[in-house]
């Protein structure tokens, strides 16, 4: 190869380069610069910040009056002593007691059993399944309530003191479903 040759093949395809890179740059005139747009995932939620699960305890006050509703029916059968009671009262004799109020622990002898059918992310599938349970005539729960879209949302139907009742309607809750579920001791505070 003599050295004419070479210098025009080295500028021949200096050239092309040329073109290949720059004219398209300049043909394409003013770029638009697209930028994505994100929404940046949030944080998870602190512990304390979500709502406790609250299960309706009996107070004092509610306990003072199932007392006296029982000591009402009590009553009846002691008239008697109700009388003497309202005249200590009324007498204005008594001294003011401290109340000692004994709150009773709730023990509960027997476990309740509940049947879980199933966890899923869909919050519209979970409303939907607990509407048709509860249309059915069983008792139906989901947990978070209201169903949390993107979470885990388990599907309850109990609670029930027997499991062999709940193992009955294992098999109607299948054919309405077609989710066999799985009988598990009922915890009410669980979450």
């Amino acid at each position: 190869m003599t050295a004419q040759f070479k210098n025009r093949l080295v500028g021949t395809i200096f050239l092309v380069a040329l073109g290949v890179i720059i004219i398209p740059d300049i043909l394409d005139g003013k770029k638009t610069r697209v930028e994505e747009e994100f929404n940046a995932i949030p944080f998870a939620p602190k512990v304390d910040s979500l709502p406790p699960l609250l299960i309706d305890l009996p107070n004092e006050q509610e306990l003072a009056a199932t007392e006296q509703a029982d000591g009402a029916s009590g009553a009846e059968q002691n008239g008697s002593s109700q009388q003497e009671t309202l005249a200590k009262k009324d007498s204005g004799d008594t001294k003011p007691a401290a109340k000692a109020v004994d709150t009773p622990q709730l023990e509960f002898a027997k476990p309740s059993y509940i049947v879980q059918l199933g966890t899923f992310k869909n919050s519209q599938n979970v409303t939907r399944l607990v509407a048709k349970l509860r249309e059915a005539g069983f008792q139906a729960h989901s947990y978070p309530e209201p169903a949390v879209e993107g979470e885990l949302n388990r599907v309850f139907v109990g609670p029930n003191v027997s499991k062999k009742t709940l193992e009955q309607q294992q098999s109607k809750l299948k054919e309405l479903t077609g989710l066999s579920g799985k009988i598990r001791e009922f915890d009410p505070l669980f979450k």
